[in-house]
């Protein structure tokens, strides 16, 4: 039995609706109505009378209903009571990042901070945006670093969550070269023929960058996409292994360029650039995370906007 269940559960005993549950709980109808039959799956009876309109408990569901509430709240109190002890240990820094982000950036802007003299516990949860921002919100982590754009504003109250922009980066199109040292495929507004497109997952923030430089593009690219994925990692590899173009940040192909193994794909105008930030909550900037902060605006201010 899944925690989220009973939340499930509290929410359409209230609302007597399950697409109006779905809505709150951000899930599909479908979904919410899986996860409220494998409830009742697991307690053993039907907690639900699905032959009315609102919906209505059994009289099963509304004894069910009172244990629900109580075990959610003592399980509530405890992770509030949970966190809170984590964040008085100040060896302990929590951090969500951005897939496309983990594996190169962090460890070099982790290098620049005095880790080691505050004694910190770094962890990390490589995810992506949506959930990295929810993470950051419901106080699971201490900080966020992702990628921004002013076309895609992250929706996190700048009063609340101040940031700092670490870096620049660039969203750029690239492919395997050919044996000429040209691209095998290339964009370019106004040319003939479709070319193999390596995309982002619908709803990955990289994707919606892309389809930035793809919508601005006049004319319009004939591009046909070949491949999806929402790890930046997976685009790269099967850019390497000449499957088509793919928007890729120029960080982490910049040794790829160096070497020709990749090169650029189009023309610098369907560039998208990027920023790299540092997003916290601002209570605990006067806290346990305000060394570490002030240490990280210094080197920020560094950085030309």
């Amino acid at each position: 039995m899944e925690a989220k269940w009973l939340e499930d559960f509290l929410s359409v005993a209230r609302t007597g609706s399950f697409s109006q549950s779905a809505i709150e709980r951000h899930v599909t109808q479908s979904a919410f109505s899986r996860r409220i039959k494998a409830l009742e799956q697991w307690v053993g009876v039907a907690l639900i009378d699905r032959s009315s309109y609102p919906t209505r408990l059994t009289a099963a569901g509304k004894t069910f209903r009172d244990a629900a509430r109580e075990a959610t709240a003592s399980l509530l109190n405890t992770r509030q009571e949970l966190r809170q002890a984590a964040r008085a240990d100040r060896r302990l820094l929590r951090i969500a990042i951005q897939h496309s982000l983990a594996s190169g950036f962090l460890a070099r802007w982790l290098a620049t901070l005095p880790l080691a003299k505050d004694d910190l516990l770094v962890q990390v949860r490589a995810d992506n945006l949506h959930d990295c921002v929810r993470d950051l919100e419901e106080g699971n982590v201490d900080l966020l670093v992702c990628y921004t754009h002013p076309g895609l504003p992250l929706q996190l109250e700048p009063a609340r969550y101040p940031s700092l922009m670490l870096a620049k980066d660039t969203l750029t199109p690239v492919s395997k070269a050919a044996a000429d040292g040209r691209p095998m495929h290339a964009v370019r507004p106004g040319s003939t023929g479709t070319v193999p497109w390596l995309s982002y997952s619908a709803d990955a923030f990289l994707g919606r960058v892309a389809a930035l430089a793809l919508d601005a593009s006049e004319p319009a690219l004939d591009v046909h996409p070949v491949f999806e994925s929402a790890l930046v990692e997976a685009l790269r590899a099967t850019a390497l292994e000449g499957l088509g173009v793919a928007w890729l940040p120029g960080s982490l192909v910049a040794d790829d360029l160096n070497s020709k193994r990749l090169v650029r794909a189009g023309p610098a105008v369907l560039d998208v650039p990027l920023k790299v930030r540092v997003y916290a909550e601002r209570t605990l900037l006067s806290g346990r995370l305000q060394g570490l902060w002030e240490c990280a605006r210094r080197l920020a201010e560094e950085v030309p906007e």
